[in-house]
């Protein structure tokens, strides 16, 4: 259910903050005028898990769009480096519940070296809202489903607006601003063309059941779309995957490919399509068997055992669509092992201890 909520979740999201005539954002939430944000000497991001995997995106998006160093950090992690704070530099705190513990330690941490944070949350004065006192809610909803799908999506598209405002207030032109913003208000429409038709995700289900384990390969914004569509099959199917991206795999997991061996490759049609390619022909030579995630009408399609296509959109915008496949994919997997897909066992929706 919350799949298909996906195009009215970002509308929300989006609608009143994305100017399309100049090719802007505009999130009321971050308090920096366009002479501060262009002081900012670099952005950091912390998450867990499906906010993790958003934040690694939008890390991705800021250093594209604003030219400026972004780390996405794992929250858990942060506070035991020892990190360095500089009280000038921009923090997001990712979170769909606002209640993540390990991201309120990585916070307070911040906090405590003198510098602020901004939270990027779901949940109207949560834990996380407060503490930070500014920031970003990504209006997706209530979201009942301990696996994220909808929160995903729109913290990306929070993340997207945020290095457009950010990336405009430095050296952005309009016009490649301007073409961004025309395909990301767009993208809740490509959304529900996609779900109306979403391709032989049965096919695709039927590799999976008979796997030990999965392989998820891509490259660019679409490693990490990877990396979540892994944790999503992780979560509901309980088969054990890695997410790798794909010019690692000459680096250790192709010691695991073998005859009959499903890999999942995200490869939509941007500027690193081709280094995926042969990262595919790498896997078919070893006796892998592809499924492929791609922008429809790619003659790349040719290469996979099964080909799931995605419409095209800007290649900044690919992680909406070409995580949708992947969300389909863990879910009716689980529904073919006959899994609860709402309560997968062993996990909680907020993860309120360390």
């Amino acid at each position: 259910k919350e799949i298909y909520e996906q195009p009215e979740a970002l509308r929300q999201c989006i609608s009143s903050r994305l100017d399309v005539k100049n090719g802007n954002g505009r999130l009321g939430g971050i308090h920096r005028s366009a002479k501060q944000l262009r002081k900012i000497p670099h952005v950091r991001l912390l998450g867990c898990g499906t906010a993790l995997n958003a934040a690694l995106i939008g890390q991705q998006l800021i250093e594209r769009l604003a030219r400026i160093p972004a780390v996405a950090h794992v929250s858990s992690e942060f506070r035991y480096q020892d990190p360095v704070v500089n009280p000038e530099a921009l923090h997001f705190a990712v979170s769909q519940s606002g209640e993540t513990m390990d991201t309120i330690a990585a916070i307070k941490e911040i906090q405590l070296k003198g510098g602020d944070v901004h939270g990027v949350v779901n949940v109207v004065g949560s834990t996380i809202a407060r503490l930070c006192g500014q920031g970003v809610y990504i209006h997706s909803g209530p979201e009942q489903s301990v696996a994220s799908t909808k929160a995903f999506s729109n913290m990306v598209a929070a993340m997207t607006i945020f290095a457009l405002q950010i990336g405009r207030a430095r050296q952005l032109s309009a016009n490649e601003a301007r073409v961004l913003a025309q395909g990301l208000k767009k993208v809740p429409e490509l959304i529900e063309q996609y779900l109306a038709n979403p391709g032989p995700i049965d096919e695709a289900v039927e590799m999976v059941l008979e796997a030990p384990s999965l392989l998820f390969l891509g490259r660019g914004l679409s490693a990490n779309v990877a990396r979540e569509g892994a944790l999503k099959v992780m979560e509901l199917t309980y088969i054990p995957c890695l997410a790798y991206p794909a010019g690692e795999m000459k680096h250790g997991p192709i010691a695991l490919l073998e005859e009959g061996r499903p890999v999942v490759v995200v490869a939509p049609d941007d500027a690193v399509k081709e280094k995926v390619a042969s990262a595919i022909h790498e896997c078919k030579a070893r006796g892998a068997r592809i499924i492929l995630v791609c922008t429809e009408g790619d003659e790349l399609a040719k290469e996979a055992d099964v080909a799931i296509e995605v419409p095209r959109t800007h290649p900044l915008c690919s992680p909406l669509l070409t995580v949708l496949p992947l969300q389909l994919l863990a879910y009716r997997t689980a529904l073919a092992l006959d899994l609860d897909v709402d309560r997968p066992r062993n996990l909680a929706k907020s993860v309120t201890v360390e």
